[in-house]
């Protein structure tokens, strides 16, 4: 049976720009272990699927198109190094669009469900902030923030079955939890 695992993209995969978005290839920086991480998913069987709001399109600050550049960008490099990702769904609506498919809503997550038939109970959320939270929540996913040593009490961190620092010690989170292994300790 496939195993699948729920990624948010800007701030687990790669850096968030810092009250903004990434618009261009060029802005898209992988951040330290994602590839490696997602290598490591791979190898182990998982399929990893992104679920990201993208406002910028609703702004007007990026085209579809060029969303799908960047995307395009972004998996040939995750397959250069040894990762996969199975699916990317994105959300290119602004928060006052109220849409459902908008985290913390999870009209995403239930596309993907019902795209790939996973268990929500039995599949991780990986976010970093509160509304990656609130949607795996909503549906009864475990959910994982990825969270900097300083805002370990971050938003977010009261509904995560753990904190981590990064994508890396996320994964391990997930396999040693699939194996019925202790998980790290550190996060």
């Amino acid at each position: 049976m496939p195993r699948y695992i729920l990624l948010d993209r800007d701030g687990v995969i790669n850096r968030r720009v810092v009250d903004g978005y990434v618009t261009s290839w060029s802005q898209f920086e992988f951040l330290p272990g994602a590839l490696e991480a997602l290598r490591l998913l791979a190898e182990n069987d998982y399929s990893a699927i992104v679920i990201s709001n993208q406002a910028c399109v609703g702004k007007g600050l990026l085209t579809l198109e060029g969303l799908n550049e960047i995307t395009d960008h972004f998996v040939a490099e995750v397959e250069k190094h040894g990762g996969r990702i199975e699916r990317m769904y994105y959300c290119p609506h602004r928060t006052e669009d109220r849409c459902y498919c908008r985290k913390p809503l999870p009209g995403l997550l239930i596309r993907a469900q019902r795209d790939y038939g996973f268990s929500f109970s039995a599949t991780f959320l990986v976010g970093d902030c509160a509304n990656d939270a609130v949607a795996a929540h909503r549906v009864g996913c475990p959910f994982i923030l990825i969270s900097p040593a300083w805002n370990i009490n971050g938003q977010g961190a009261s509904l995560a079955q753990a904190v981590g620092r990064d994508l890396y010690w996320a994964v391990l989170f997930v396999l040693d939890h699939a194996k019925g292994q202790p998980a790290p300790t550190e996060g």
